[in-house]
């Protein structure tokens, strides 16, 4: 039997996963990390705790699959986007990491803007330039930290990171660089006038490669370390939702929703319109001449977790869904929009928050309970309905922790009146990563790909017409609040 390991470097957490050829999971282990968060908008990492806990948790994947570790193929990564850490020659760290949570360069996405302009930014790199992206943090430690940007020979995302410790080549794919505003969506390639624009060197960059290429094989010393056979290969993997997107079976009409503590929309093209469809972000797609759209509901998961620990103390997920339904079958007024981070529309410039309306002493909390896991809903509805389809819609793979709510899964397809389907194979980016790593082994082919059997189908049920009135509302609301806004 044939293995493929799978590394899935998320914001809190580090995953390994043993694959085996069928890419059923063999063995597992998570470890978590924090975010460190010195003031507001700062958001921080230490990157040598990813590498550690990479090597941590692949070994102890491995250990629980009880494999032969000679038997381990490949290697690939599925990895947080746009978070960077400056580098020496060795790809030692010379700060913490900026999070892509970090928003703390305002000032330099205004350069940004002022320099190129916002729309033809999006033009060019399928993304309107905001704090969060990867050049204005470029931007921000070459003002405020010159000493830091002296030393950088390498100026690193996470996937890069972890890929250059395993081989020594600093190599990127075009999923991840697409999220740092110098990247040509169209000519797939590093945008000289932006860095000469902005003095970087492109020599400071990583070199792009298709995902699902060789990175090179494993270094000896990292070899030795965990058992493996020196020639096992490391695959350029790439950004987590495209490796989810492919592990979920994403595909012409069918739409992908990452439900984690952000949710990741994800619709399929054959062709990048960064003119006519500018309503969400683009991206490179792992087939050759794909891309995808993904709007982002940021806090999806992250929503619901808060509402647990303020009105649900101590209670457990199971005891929220109960009371949501409850609130459900007596048709709830309270409606929430779930900004807590800012709301991602144009319109509101980034500066929605979330709010529940249609409160009255009546509201029990159940009522929000049902209120937030159907405003994450209509958000990715909302979402849809601005992503332009071209042939339509068949069914709505759904994943991540929150589709472990049969209740959530039918608010989604009463939401959407798509069919829901959550797949088998619960983690979708390390699947989606361990088939990049069987391409780069010649293993896997990504047009003959193992089947992602499915563990629940959902259709929009009796509470449907319902729903979509509360959704009209809930749609009435955003629109009123966006005209306060400006």
């Amino acid at each position: 039997m044939k293995y493929f390991l799978a590394i899935d470097l998320g914001t809190t957490g580090c995953r390994s996963m043993v694959f085996d050829e069928n890419l059923h999971l063999c063995g597992s282990m998570y470890e978590e990390y924090g975010l460190i968060a010195p003031k507001a908008d700062w958001y921080e990492q230490d990157a040598n705790l990813w590498w550690e806990l990479s090597l941590k948790t692949m070994d102890g994947a491995m250990a629980e699959a009880k494999i032969d570790r000679k038997s381990v193929r490949s290697i690939s990564i599925s990895s947080q986007g746009i978070s960077i850490v400056p580098t020496d020659e060795n790809f030692n760290p010379l700060r913490l990491s900026m999070s892509w949570m970090d928003v703390r360069a305002k000032e330099e996405a205004q350069e940004i803007i002022d320099a190129f302009g916002e729309q033809e930014t999006y033009t060019l790199t399928g993304k309107y330039p905001r704090p969060a992206y990867s050049l204005p943090k470029f931007l921000w430690i070459k003002k405020h930290e010159p000493e830091i940007w002296a030393k950088t020979v390498k100026m690193l995302m996470p996937l890069d990171f972890l890929t250059a410790k395993l081989t020594g080549n600093a190599y990127t794919d075009p999923s991840m660089a697409s999220g740092t505003l110098m990247y040509d969506i169209h000519a797939g390639v590093w945008h000289k006038p932006t860095l000469e624009k902005f003095g970087i060197p492109e020599s400071m960059l990583p070199e792009i490669r298709p995902c699902g290429s060789s990175a090179g094989t494993v270094l000896p010393e990292v070899a030795d370390r965990l058992g493996l056979s020196h020639d096992c290969v490391v695959a350029l993997g790439a950004q987590d939702q495209r490796c989810a997107a492919l592990g979920a079976g994403l595909a012409e009409g069918v739409i992908t929703v990452s439900l984690g503590t952000a949710a990741a929309i994800c619709m399929l093209w054959d062709k990048c319109d960064t003119v006519g469809n500018t309503a969400v972000g683009w991206s490179p797609y792992v087939y050759p001449g794909t891309f995808v759209t993904e709007g982002v509901v940021g806090t999806a998961g992250a929503a619901l977790r808060w509402l647990r620990d303020t009105v649900f103390p101590n209670e457990s997920y199971k005891v929220i869904d109960r009371e949501a339904a409850e609130a459900r079958a007596k048709d709830t007024e309270v409606i929430f929009l779930p900004y807590l981070n800012g709301s991602p529309y144009i319109q509101y410039g980034g500066k929605g928050s979330g709010t529940f309306h249609g409160l009255s002493l009546a509201a029990m909390r159940g009522d929000f309970a049902n209120a937030v896991m159907e405003g994450v809903a209509f958000q990715v509805a909302q979402i849809l309905s601005v992503m332009k389809p071209e042939g339509g819609l068949s069914r709505l793979v759904l994943f991540g922790g929150g589709a472990k709510s049969a209740l959530w899964q039918q608010i989604f397809a009463d939401a959407t009146g798509l069919e829901i389907v959550v797949p088998e194979q619960a983690e979708a980016a390390g699947a989606g990563a361990a088939i990049l790593a069987g391409v780069a082994s010649g293993d896997f082919n990504l047009d003959n790909l193992p089947e992602n059997a499915l563990a629940a189908s959902t259709k929009p049920g009796p509470l449907y017409e319902q729903t979509q009135v509360r959704y009209r509302k809930y749609l009435k609301l955003t629109e009123t609040l966006a005209k306060g806004m400006n």
